[in-house]
């Protein structure tokens, strides 16, 4: 509901529903001033071939064009060749004195033009620039004009020399004029804000990780290097094999709440590999005389990227990783933008609702709003993007994954275990009502090779932990070690027993994890578990799903019965029919499909029914493992793919389950699903992912022996060949789609529902090989939309197979951000809160680049330092993230 007096009053004015919003930024880039020479003098010619370096002595007099002078010096063993024999050196270089304009600033400069004279035979001997330094510094630096920016070119020590100082700047092959400024090292000219760099011109194997790189080649405080390719560690640096040009610019990011702060804007590569890319161009930094870390924002929010050690303002390499993959700027999808910030600083996209609590609303129109909290926990929470960022395509996501938070309560509470990747330990956060606070306990410390399996509490503030192993064992016949542990809600243990894998005949947990529900009433807890079997003698350790029910005071196993083989999602929870669990499994086998099931808590009676079947893969080979010949499967072979009349173990289902997934309304139940339509089509296969998975849905009576269907779908009627080649028929009656994707990078996943007092929210992520956006769906109790399919504003990744908690009427998920935070997502449909204030964008025209993403600033003292609080990063695409 809306802020009330009441609630301003205790809050002190903060509600604690109304969240402010994200602020706005965005980012211009700097005017582009270019750099102009002009003469301000005639054409001075200089001979090149005296003095000479061959001498023991330079003597420069009447061989000088004011400040500038040439020597002729030796090349590859040779003598000078000076005016004696001009069969071998150029000469007559005119030199031009004048200054370069950049912008209001004037700086002594002069021009060298090609010789005049030309060897007759060729160049044996070699020009050098000399130049007469002011004697006001010991260091300056040499800059080059080039392409209307100067860049720098050598560094020149005056030490306790008089006179002309060489340069290094060889002039004998110049083909063009070229101009030069010299000033001191301690006072360079204004750097470019505008430069198109190759990023082959420096290579890891020249620079290393943290040599000091050419200034011709950097830009500012970043740099692009040519990296070494992993299978032979050379670097490729040419246009055939690597991408290039990439136009750096420097710039402003301001913020709708007024911060200014420097930046950094890199493009996409304008040129591609011609032939393939073997190289990749990085990102290297440089920072003075503190740590740094480099932030990148998309429109979930801030994420930092790397943090770099000091290496005395050198430029170091950065091994940019956000979902443990690195970010390459040669791949970059749009710009990046840049801000360096010291790692000592907080920053921060989201605003401070207390101390260790951002918060923010994120999304909503008033029929609907997504808003989240972040809490300051002690250890580091899953993080999707970084420790499972599979597509639809990939096997992982055929064979799901383990559930990541767990939602438990105390009589006032709302708690969540999860597992800390930091320590690897269980930890238990405890939120307090106003959601202004939290405690952090830790449970349990694992082992290097268990994994928090499940987790479960009774409402009441005791919990229950399944402790597994995430190793196989060597022998396929022993029994892989686990245990069910209880504590109290501060974190005390009450009990401790093993888990009964060899009652279960459990050799390994598997990937496809577990659902626990504890049905207080009846003193159990059920427990769906996915695991494979010890081998029964045929070689083959074989994976299913087993439904077990526990005593809740003892932790003894009462019964078990099977679900699905092979099982690569499941869903469990308390029915709403007395004294009964509810859950569905998604079968590749026996049976192939989505199963409905339930177990009753105080006896042995159970029901299912399979609701949802998918299509199979039929084999290209004639021939059957018996050796049975058998026709061509002429309805679904096309011209480049011929099929034959029998299939074997296609362990694709095409399919993901919603999680939780089932709603009973009405008695009935509605079962929640994405999956490739038509589901029996067997041409539409052959990969993990054929065509678009969208959201679908059947309803059935609550009464699993009725095998009516309630929902309006069309009846489907199709079947596959068996392993010998025998028609199987198979029908789906009722299934209903409510999306309509046909892009195949459009597919559905991570499908998530709630019951909302009758209505049913659909919150799904849209993938391609990686995430895209948010989107959700509001039906009611017949599946009919409420609130049509629409995308979030804000993307977020919700962990796999982890279910939506339903808190005072809203849904809530959690999931863990870098840098050890726990983020409470909360969806509210119907009379939501609006945000506590609005920001504005600063418009995009020219050179600037309004963001999609969001962000906040604040301050923070690190370091002795009061220091800008804020970093910004756009247009990564999704493949970056982590």
């Amino acid at each position: 509901m809306p802020c009330s007096l009441l609630s301003v009053a205790v809050f002190g004015g903060l509600c604690a529903a109304a969240l402010s919003p994200l602020h706005l930024y965005s980012f211009q880039a700097d005017p582009v001033v270019e750099a102009v020479f002009e003469a301000t003098s005639s054409p001075v010619v200089l001979s090149g071939r005296s003095p000479s370096e061959c001498d023991e002595s330079l003597d420069f007099t009447g061989a000088n064009a004011s400040s500038v002078a040439l020597a002729i010096f030796p090349k590859g063993g040779q003598p000078c060749w000076t005016t004696k024999d001009a069969r071998y050196s150029h000469s007559d270089f005119p030199i031009v004195l004048g200054v370069v304009r950049i912008g209001e600033q004037s700086l002594d400069a002069f021009e060298i033009q090609p010789p005049q004279s030309q060897a007759s035979a060729f160049a044996a001997s070699g020009q050098q620039v000399y130049v007469l330094l002011p004697g006001d510094a010991l260091e300056y630096k040499l800059y080059r004009l080039k392409e209307a920016l100067l860049i720098p070119h050598v560094t020149v020590q005056a030490g306790n020399m008089q006179g002309f100082v060489p340069t290094g700047v060889h002039v004998e092959e110049l083909s063009m004029a070229e101009v030069y400024v010299v000033v001191r090292a301690d006072q360079p000219p204004p750097g470019p804000t505008r430069r198109t760099m190759s990023g082959h011109g420096l290579t890891e194997c020249e620079a290393g990780s943290s040599a000091a790189l050419l200034e011709a080649n950097t830009f500012g405080d970043i740099a692009l290097v040519t990296m070494k390719r992993i299978s032979d560690g050379k670097c490729w640096n040419s246009g055939e094999y690597a991408n290039s040009d990439f136009v750096l610019e420097s710039g402003r990011v301001t913020g709708s709440d007024g911060v200014v702060l420097d930046a950094f804007r890199v493009s996409p590569p304008s040129k591609t590999a011609t032939a393939f890319v073997a190289s990749h161009i990085n990102l290297y930094v440089r920072q003075a005389t503190q740590d740094i870390t480099i932030w990148a924002l998309q429109a979930s929010g801030l994420h930092p990227l790397d943090t770099v050690k000091v290496e005395a303002g050198n430029h170091s390499k950065t091994n940019v990783r956000v979902d443990d993959l690195a970010v390459r700027v040669d791949g970059l999808a749009g710009p990046l933008i840049v801000i360096l910030q010291p790692s000592s600083a907080h920053i921060t996209t989201w605003p401070e609702e207390a101390l260790n609590v951002e918060a923010a609303w994120l999304d909503g129109d008033g029929s609907y709003s997504l808003t989240a909290r972040r809490f300051r926990v002690e250890g580091q929470p899953f993080v999707p993007l970084r420790q499972w960022a599979h597509g639809p395509s990939s096997s992982n996501c055929l064979y799901g994954d383990y559930k990541r938070f767990f939602p438990v309560k105390d009589a006032a509470r709302e708690g969540i275990v999860w597992q800390d990747f930091d320590s690897n330990s269980v930890k238990l956060t405890w939120l307090a009502a106003d959601l202004l606070s939290s405690q952090t306990i830790s449970l349990t410390a694992l082992s290097s090779t268990a994994i928090l399996v499940g987790a479960v509490g009774d409402g009441l503030g005791t919990i229950v932990l399944l402790l597994g192993s995430n190793e196989e064992p060597a022998d396929q016949k022993a029994n892989a070690p686990g245990e069910l542990v209880k504590f109290d809600s501060a974190g005390s243990e009450l009990q401790r027993v093993p888990f009964p894998s060899q009652d279960l005949g459990l050799w390994s947990f598997f990937q496809s994890g577990a659902s626990l529900a504890w049905h207080v009433s009846s003193g159990t807890i059920a427990m769906s578990v996915a695991m494979q079997w010890v081998d029964g003698g045929d070689g083959v350790n074989h994976q299913g799903t087993t439904n077990i029910i526990f005593n809740a005071t003892t932790l003894q196993k009462v019964r078990t019965s099977a679900a699905a083989s092979h099982s690569w999602a499941n869903s469990l929870h308390v029915s709403e029919k007395e004294d009964f669990y509810l859950g569905m499994d998604l079968g590749d086998a026996y049976p192939r499909g989505i199963q409905v099931w339930e177990l009753e808590a105080s006896s042995s009676g159970k029901q299912h029914r399979v609701v949802y079947r998918n299509k199979i893969l039929h084999r290209s080979s004639d021939t059957t493992l018996s050796g049975k010949v058998v026709p061509v499967y002429e309805e679904i072979s096309t011209a480049t793919q011929t099929f034959y009349q029998w299939s074997k173990n296609d362990n694709a289902v095409y399919t993901e389950l919603a999680h939780p997934g089932l709603h009973e309304l009405d008695d009935a139940v509605l079962v929640f699903f994405a999956g490739e339509a038509p589901p029996l089509d067997g041409s539409a296969v052959g990969k993990l992912l054929n065509v678009a998975r969208n959201v679908g849905f059947v309803k059935i009576p609550r009464d699993l022996s009725n095998s009516s269907v309630l929902s309006p779908g069309e009846n489907e009627d199709g079947g596959y060949y068996s392993e010998e080649g025998i028609w199987q028929a198979r029908s789906n009656r009722g299934v209903s789609f409510l999306t309509s994707k046909a892009d195949l990078a459009e597919s559905v996943s991570r499908l998530k529902t709630a019951d909302l007092g009758g209505s049913i929210l659909l919150l799904w992520e849209v993938w391609s090989d990686v995430h895209q956006r948010n989107e959700f769906m509001i039906v009611n109790a017949q599946g009919e939309p409420e609130l049509a399919e629409a995308a979030l504003a804000f993307p977020f990744n919700l962990p796999f197979a982890d279910d939506l908690l339903i808190v005072n009427g809203k849904a809530v998920a959690y999931v863990g951000d870098p840098a050890n935070w726990l983020v409470r997502f909360e969806f509210c449909y119907q009379d939501c809160d609006p945000p506590r204030s609005s920001g504005s964008s600063t418009s995009s025209d020219g050179g600037s680049t309004t963001l999609a993403a969001e962000a906040s600033f604040s301050t923070r003292e690190a370091g002795g330092l009061k220091v800008l609080l804020f970093a910004l990063a756009g247009g990564l695409s999704g493949s970056y993230f982590a």
